[in-house]
């Protein structure tokens, strides 16, 4: 393919690009893609002509609707600010309707996954607000085809014509680069949407390319520095990741040098002038931030304001933690849409972590039979010192915050999706085709499949009638026509129970009233619950005319830790969330209470909860399970040891309630003095009800903590995933 050849189909890739980031922007509802709902909030700040926020934790939503991004350094608000002031913005709050029962950043399969309550108001054609989110949405849109442009120039510099290599297959590795990183799903649907992820990529993948030509040129030049240095400044502008630039062309530098100490020494005054170029432009673009944020908040980064607000761990976490959250951290680079609580199917996470593979082997293979040049190792290493420069700043942010997104190694998205073409390019062209197209395929197809269905309004009528007829009339504004509690099913501790509801509005409802759903104990203890808005979230009740029905269907998730056997009830009413009042039926109760769920033990054998001390605890009871103020609660806990700790610590078990003031403690120090790996300990607690404790339902707290520092000791559940310090085992009720 001749280089004019090329370029024009590189051209055709950028408008692929252009026609793929809209596609996705269209496909998802106004503020539903991530962090949109406070990412438009600063934009709108700015076209309206506001300044830079001072953030301060507790701000309401009416103070701050842009929460942690008012910490974010300002350049691509204002860059979508200038887009979006031409349209009158001023109703943006009317489209933005939170949706407080969101399943914010946890996939369901009985969807709640909009956080907004959506309008019509936000429907084509576009007036005010709306036209202006979808002008902001274009600026991300130009920013990421901005991106993929310097991915195919990355690919440029990574992989030039070689003499032995024909020059069609080189110009389909050059092209497959930008094609790789336009079709990550998640790369995609972030275009679309109002981030500032979108400006920092740019000019991250810009620097990468910038980085790999100095190594090229040898091009110390004082325009070089300036340019790098104008890359690092603007990236820095947009989020602080991009700092990473200044390592990733500093490095650039010293590698452009031939490999000889005689030569870096007699370059070493070039090098220092160009790095003394290149970081006083990045500190006079972008320094100024860097300077606000220490006189603000004491911190140049702004990391200690930010976190303020999204809130920090209980404590950062270790690499353990770290590792137990990989698969969502991995799903989240391909494609986790929405309010990172909108999924492919498990299996193509599945089929993109075996084309990873594929490519890792093709690299491999690659390596083995042809070692690279000196030229080429150079590259490989500027591109694995990138990723890891990214990885190491990313994995040190999520230590403090919870925060495992594989989003946010997009700054390295060009390099890991080269390696990628590479690595399949190696093994056969045909590899590299056949990846590609499949990616390509899944990138158009993932909007229509997964992205829009997830916030489409139910229809007006039932799904299929249900076998259990209730007729139960909540204010005489909504009835509960008909259920399907399943009878004869049965659960455990860990199912994922549903509930089928068909429903119908009689009369205006002046609120958007919640539906709640319990699972309830023979004490009335909510053992598992879930409330959200009517049409699995979609309908706002008020704007809904009368005999409008739908059908819903409930994934009530059963704690792993809950006690059994035990025979639980369906509980069922709705409620206003701002006042807490509830609709209530024609016998005055505000719940219909219907059907029985025996819950059995779990067979399972592997451990409820496994402790970083070593033990691991197999099962617990109590008794009794209704307990009266100043009666004795006894609560037996049967532990295993699965490995020798290293220090003796203390068991502390205690009631609480929701405001965590304690009815009842006991503490027991080293309760379990043998450790023996082959053997079963029963530990067993005796809580003492004060006699002054309210009637109510009080939490059973389990803590392991070290006597002297009272350090806690973290937990992982059956699922290997982080489970907390201070472990809630069940509710108990007291009368």
């Amino acid at each position: 393919m001749s280089d004019a050849h090329e370029r024009r189909a590189a051209a055709l890739i950028l408008v692929f690009a252009f026609c793929l980031f809209t596609f996705y922007s269209l496909s998802t509802p106004l503020f539903e893609a991530s962090d949109e709902l406070w990412h438009y909030p600063m934009v709108q700040h700015f076209a309206t002509g506001g300044g830079l926020p001072v953030q301060r934790g507790g701000q309401t939503d009416a103070e701050a609707p842009w929460r942690q991004e008012g910490s974010q350094p300002p350049l691509y608000y204002w860059l979508a600010a200038a887009f979006s002031a031409p349209f009158d913005s001023s109703n943006w709050r009317e489209l933005r309707r939170l949706n407080l029962h969101s399943d914010m950043g946890v996939p369901r399969r009985d969807g709640n996954a909009n956080v907004i309550l959506h309008t019509p108001a936000e429907g084509w054609p576009w007036r005010r607000a709306a036209l202006a989110v979808r002008a902001a949405r274009l600026t991300s849109i130009l920013l990421s085809v901005g991106s993929v442009l310097f991915a195919y120039l990355v690919a440029r510099e990574l992989f030039p014509q070689a003499n032995d290599v024909p020059s069609r297959s080189r110009s389909a590795l050059r092209l497959a680069v930008p094609m790789v990183v336009a079709c990550t799903p998640m790369f995609a649907f972030i275009s679309g949407s109002v981030n500032n992820d979108n400006a920092a990529v740019l000019f991250s993948t810009a620097g990468t390319w910038w980085a790999l030509r100095i190594m090229r040129t040898h091009d110390l030049s004082l325009r070089s520095a300036a340019i790098a240095g104008g890359l690092v400044g603007l990236g820095a502008l947009s989020k602080s990741s991009a700092l990473g630039l200044l390592g990733l062309l500093g490095f650039a530098a010293v590698l452009s040098f031939p490999l000889n100490l005689g030569a870096l020494r007699a370059g070493i005054g070039a090098l220092a002038r160009w790095t003394l170029v290149m970081v006083a432009v990045a500190a006079a673009l972008s320094g100024w931030w860097f300077v606000r944020n220490q006189a603000l908040y004491g911190d140049w980064l702004g990391w200690n304001a930010f976190l303020d607000v999204v809130g920090r761990r209980d404590r950062p976490a270790d690499l353990a933690q770290l590792w137990s959250e990989r698969e969502g951290f991995v799903w989240a680079y391909w494609g986790v849409f929405g309010a990172m609580n909108v999924i492919m199917s498990p299996w193509i996470y599945d089929v993109l972590n075996g084309l990873a593979g594929v490519a890792l082997m093709g690299l491999v293979w690659r390596a083995l039979r042809h070692p690279p040049s000196p030229q080429a190792a150079r590259k490989a290493v500027l591109g694995l010192f990138w990723v890891g420069l990214i990885s190491l700043a990313l994995l040190r942010w999520t230590s403090l915050t919870p925060a495992s997104q594989g989003r946010l190694i997009f700054p390295c998205l060009a390099t890991l999706s080269a390696a990628l073409a590479l690595g399949w390019w190696s093994l056969h062209r045909y590899v590299l085709g056949g990846s590609v197209a499949a990616l390509a395929a899944l990138a158009v197809a993932a909007p229509v499949a997964f992205i829009a269905p997830a916030y489409a309004p139910p229809p007006d009528r039932w799904i299929r009638a249900l076998p259990l007829a209730l007729d139960a009339d909540f204010g005489g504004i909504v009835r509960l026509a008909q259920a399907d509690p399943k009878p004869g099913a049965v659960a455990r501790p860990g199912d994922a129970v549903e509930l089928h509801l068909n429903w119908q509005v009689l009369a205006p409802p002046a609120r958007n009233y919640s539906v709640f759903v319990h699972l309830v104990d023979e004490h009335d203890v909510i053992v598992a619950q879930r409330d959200m808005h009517p049409g699995q979230g979609r309908l706002a009740l008020s704007e809904q005319p009368v005999g409008r029905r739908w059908s819903d269907f409930y994934a009530v998730l059963i704690p792993p830790l809950a006690p059994a056997p035990r025979t639980l009830r369906w509980a069922v009413g709705l409620y206003d969330l701002g006042t807490g009042e509830r609709l209530r039926l024609a016998d005055g109760s505000d719940r219909l209470i219907f059907g029985e769920l025996p819950l059995l033990p779990q067979q399972s054998e592997t451990p409820l909860l496994q402790f970083t001390n070593g033990v691991e605890l197999l099962e617990y009871d109590f008794q009794p399970t209704l307990a009266a103020a100043g009666e004795v609660i006894t609560v037996v806990t049967r532990w295993r040891a699965a490995r020798q700790p290293h220090m003796p610590l203390s068991l502390s078990l205690q009631l609480l309630d929701e405001a965590a003031n304690k009815i009842a403690q006991q503490d027991l120090s080293q309760p379990l003095p043998e450790w023996r790996t082959t053997q079963t300990t029963a530990v067993t607690h005796t809580l003492s009800v004060q006699p002054s404790a309210s009637p109510g339902v009080y939490r059973l707290l389990l803590v392991w903590y070290d006597p002297h520092t009272f350090a806690r000791v973290a937990a992982y559940d059956q699922a290997g995933q982080f489970a907390g310090d201070q472990i809630t085992l069940t509710r108990i009720r007291v009368r």
